[in-house]
């Protein structure tokens, strides 16, 4: 599997966990641990390929963001605001930050495919989805004189919608890129970097993928998650590459529950009907600290 190379690897992997209030905190039921045997993955937006306009456009604003700090500002921005719409905390302040974009009288359309369920990237409030990807692919429909059209599907089914897209078309969707879907479409540049964690119950925290050997592991379907959990559980485990050589994990015998969403595997864990969740760092925390 193609290697996956991280913005600054050594301020990203954290080896840590992450409860409703505090490790080790009374009233935490549930961790988000990272997963120390894993690399940490990028994210970038799918473009349709050879729209090498488009792809210039996102990377302007991506780069731009990524080098001014905006980025992180954003994803701080609605990490805190996705807590707000659950009724934790009080409303964020934007600190200047550009939320709401007028795109005028504009005809032409950017297609945004997405999946709703991933914040900080993407939510639903207020009836419209909004988050990190949607600000990006806003500010990008703006600069080119466009407006965007938020097309809320399955997750394993965007990178075959822009692949087959007619029009301007992406894929934000906190999207890790990797050499299967480098396959069907072409990737921006790289905007956020992050790290699997296993989320499970905190009497029986895992740290690692291999600590998931035998057990029922759930994820969300088509995601880096899923594709990891899945190879892993096969004899001949997942293998990466690193400067180092190969890297081979393993989690024999382990079984795998596939959702459309994240919510229903939170259900399926707090119900014992699985044991762990594996899943992107940050919307693992935000799920968390939102969740009953």
């Amino acid at each position: 599997m193609k290697r996956i190379i991280s913005l600054a690897l050594t301020l990203v992997v954290l080896v840590g966990c992450f409860a409703f209030v505090s490790c080790g905190g009374n009233k935490a039921e549930y961790v988000a641990m990272d997963a120390t045997d894993l690399l940490v993955e990028d994210f970038g937006i799918a473009v349709t390929k050879g729209n090498t306009a488009l792809l210039s456009e996102v990377n302007k604003v991506v780069d731009a963001w990524v080098k001014d700090g905006t980025m992180q500002k954003y994803v701080d921005y609605y990490t805190d605001y996705a807590k707000f719409t659950e009724g934790e905390g009080a409303e964020p302040s934007t600190n200047g930050l550009k939320t709401s974009w007028d795109f005028g009288t504009a005809t032409e359309v950017i297609t945004v495919y997405t999946e709703s369920g991933f914040a900080p990237f993407e939510f639903v409030a207020g009836g419209k989805v909004i988050g990190v990807d949607i600000a990006i692919m806003s500010q990008v429909a703006v600069n080119m004189g466009k407006k965007i059209e938020i097309k809320d599907i399955l997750f394993d089914t965007i990178p075959l919608s822009v692949q087959s897209a007619t029009g301007d078309a992406v894929g934000a969707a906190g999207m890790t890129i990797n050499e299967e879907r480098l396959d069907m479409v072409d990737f921006s540049n790289v905007y956020y970097s992050s790290t699997l964690v296993v989320v499970s119950n905190k009497d029986k925290s895992y740290s690692s993928v291999k600590d998931l050997a035998g057990l029922k592991v759930g994820v969300q379907e088509g995601t880096s998650g899923d594709l990891v959990i899945s190879a892993a559980a096969k004899a001949d485990g997942y293998t990466y590459e690193t400067d180092d050589g190969d890297v081979i994990v393993k989690a024999e015998g382990a079984t795998v529950s596939r959702y459309k969403q994240y919510a229903l595997a939170l259900a399926d864990l707090k119900a014992g009907r699985i044991d762990a969740i594996l899943m992107d760092k940050l919307p693992a925390q935000t799920m968390l600290a939102v969740a009953d």
